[in-house]
């Protein structure tokens, strides 16, 4: 069989069943509608599991952690949580530290009008990326006893995956250039490699705050954020349901969810 014939599609044809070009274009169709399906989980899922990340940084820094229990508190919360989820991924030592690090960086008050901007042009773009990653997204209303005295999560951070963050925070020097890139990745569909490209690059830099020829150091398949979000930041420990759970929360979360799409 040559390459020709494997790309190809496959079609299995079962006893009593007449498999004719209407019937092949609608399981291509079925197909395409399920992959759709995928993504928009994953977002959501990214979504979440990014808030969560905020708010743990959160935590950390409002409580005061070090302060209050000790110079080796993160170390011991990495082993308790590592404990009490161990399907999970993401609850390493270094990664609860840039969970840290990551709401530190933004959550200066002199960042929030910025923040707030960011948010704005987003919503009012017509870039199709941007407009497809809002309409794939979950609406995150934070709980306010919850935020406390801390600030609130950046709702168009949701659309970045959680490494591209770790490396924003850890190549930018300060926040105009780190949104820059947030932007970018959102509008772009920037992979994390693409993303490394021009953070060394230092586009930011010799762009003057716009890309216009990012073409030159990005291919075609580097720009597709959706995938990335779905192969690199798919925890799937995240979504699996503890061993305990009352069932009325989980169809609360279904109810919910499914009023959000609309169903």
């Amino acid at each position: 069989m040559d390459k020709k014939d494997i790309r190809q599609p496959h079609f299995v044809s079962g006893e009593g069943v007449h498999v004719d070009e209407s019937y092949m274009l609608w399981i291509e169709e079925i197909k395409s509608r399920y992959k759709r399906a995928q993504i928009k989980a994953a977002v959501k899922v990214n979504a979440e599991q990014l808030l969560f990340n905020w708010q743990l940084g959160r935590d950390l820094v409002i409580r005061k952690a070090e302060e209050r229990w000790g110079a080796g508190v993160v170390e011991q919360l990495s082993l308790d949580l590592k404990a009490a989820f161990p399907k999970s991924k993401g609850f390493s030592t270094t990664n609860l530290w840039n969970m840290k690090k990551w709401y530190l960086f933004y959550s200066q008050k002199t960042h929030a009008e910025k923040l707030h901007q960011l948010g704005g042009e987003l919503q009012n773009t017509d870039n199709q990326n941007t407009v497809k990653l809002q309409q794939l997204g979950a609406e995150i209303q934070e709980d306010p006893d919850i935020i406390a005295d801390g600030e609130s999560f950046p709702i168009p951070f949701s659309f970045v995956p959680w490494r591209h963050h770790v490396d924003i925070i850890t190549k930018c020097k300060n926040i105009d250039e780190a949104l820059f890139y947030v932007r970018k990745t959102i509008e772009e569909g920037w992979s994390r490699q693409a993303l490394d490209n021009c953070l060394h690059a230092n586009l930011y830099k010799s762009q003057g705050g716009a890309i216009s020829n990012f073409t030159e150091y990005l291919t075609p398949e580097q720009s597709r954020l959706a995938q990335e979000i779905t192969k690199d930041s798919y925890d799937f420990g995240f979504i699996a349901l503890p061993d305990e759970y009352e069932e009325s929360e989980l169809e609360d979360e279904l109810e919910k969810n499914i009023s959000e799409m609309g169903f």
